[in-house]
């Protein structure tokens, strides 16, 4: 009889989890990820206003093709290429006392060069990271006030550069 009640147990937990997943999995969206309509109802949601690069290269759409926030406060735009359509720009941010950005709003990637500088006059972290597929992206993070801010493009160091300065 215990037999039978753990099974059962077990089988409504497993139930529940698949139940949890089914929808993640359909929108290809990690745990504690919520997708935003637009940079609007991401700001919203997260109480905070979200960096928009002031410059774009004539190469990104605007606007955003995704919007994320993870549960613990993390935000993610991710925008495309106008060719191709691949994903080519991405802005991401974290609350004051948040370590790091959450993963689950950034594609994974493998930090293959590191050099501290400045941007400006603000302390920045300079990266170029290997993507899951392969692709190389130029990378910059710095802290705010109020944010962690990351920029991650798919392009040249100089734009992104310039693209992270023109941030206000």
């Amino acid at each position: 009889m215990l037999a039978l009640w753990l099974l059962a147990v077990a089988a409504a937990a497993f139930g529940l989890r698949l139940a949890d997943a089914v929808p993640r999995v359909a929108l290809g969206v990690p745990r504690g990820v919520v997708m935003a309509r637009d940079v609007r109802q991401l700001e919203r949601e997260s109480g905070r206003r979200m960096p928009v690069p002031a410059y774009f290269p004539d190469t990104i759409e605007w606007p955003p093709a995704e919007a994320r926030m993870h549960t613990r406060g993390s935000a993610a735009i991710w925008c495309r290429q106008r060719t191709g359509r691949g994903i080519a720009l991405g802005v991401a941010t974290a609350p004051p006392g948040t370590r790091e950005i959450a993963a689950a709003v950034l594609p994974a990637s493998v930090e293959l060069q590191r050099e501290e500088g400045t941007l400006g006059s603000r302390p920045a972290v300079v990266s170029r990271v290997r993507d899951a597929e392969g692709g190389l992206w130029q990378q910059v993070q710095w802290q705010t006030p109020d944010q962690i801010v990351l920029i991650r493009y798919r392009g040249t160091l100089d734009e992104l550069l310039k693209i992270a300065g023109s941030v206000h």
